[in-house]
Formats: C-alpha cells, structure tokens, sequence
C-alpha cells in the first residue's frame, strides 16, 4: 500500500527514523569493537574449552552482526531521500521493517551482553 503524505510530523518522524538507524550502527560498531575486546581477554582463560565456547559464540554474534549492518545499512538508504523534499512516497512495509529491525537489534545487543557477561565471569572465577 502506498500513501502521498505533504506532513511536517511525517517528516519530522521520518528523520527520526533515519537518525535512529545511524545510531544503530554505530552500537553494532561499538559492540563489535567490544567482541574484540572480549576475545582478547579470553585468551587470558586458562581452559582451552572455555575459550573455544565463546570464540564460537562471538562469532557467531559477529557473523548475525554483519548481517544485521546490512540490513539497517538498506534500510538507511530508503530513508534518506525521504527525509527531504515536499511529497514523499513511502509504503507501511517501511514501518514494518523497521519494527523488525528493531527487535532484531535489541535481541542481538542482549545475547551479546548474556555471552560478555557469561565469559567476564568465568574470567574473574579462575
């Protein structure tokens, strides 16, 4: 479904969006700045199967990062030129996509914290 829309408030909430996502990437830079951190402190765990778990599990993290930068990354580039200009057309599917980001985002930043918080642990107990 598309609708034509000449409204401040949609633009206005529309640059929110395109502000939120720029945002967004920067905190998966951020937590993938973290990762590293973290996998260099692992190396400082004497068992060799404690940090073979967590290699493993932030790997993985990375791996769904980087699918997810590019997701947001798409979804940037949709917003931007609807940030300007008097008419915009844009479709719900938008909304939806970002919702879902959203969520993807905010599981991905929890199950990294989980694991970070899991290996600090287990670091500080040897």
């Amino acid at each position: 479904m598309t609708t034509t829309i000449e409204d401040n408030a949609l633009s206005a909430e529309l640059q929110e969006l395109y502000l939120i996502t720029k945002q967004w990437l920067t905190d998966l830079q951020f937590v993938h700045d973290e990762s590293n951190i973290i996998k260099n402190l692992s190396h400082k765990v004497s068992q060799a199967e404690v940090i073979k778990k967590y290699l493993v599990k932030f790997n993985g993290q990375e791996q769904q990062l980087s699918k997810l930068r590019l997701k947001i990354t798409h979804l940037q580039k949709r917003l931007e030129p609807l940030t300007y200009g008097p008419i915009k057309n844009i479709k719900l599917s938008l909304i939806e996509e970002h919702q879902l980001l959203k969520r993807e985002m905010e599981n991905i930043l929890l199950t990294f914290h989980e694991t970070k918080n899991e290996l600090l642990e287990h670091i500080a107990h040897n």
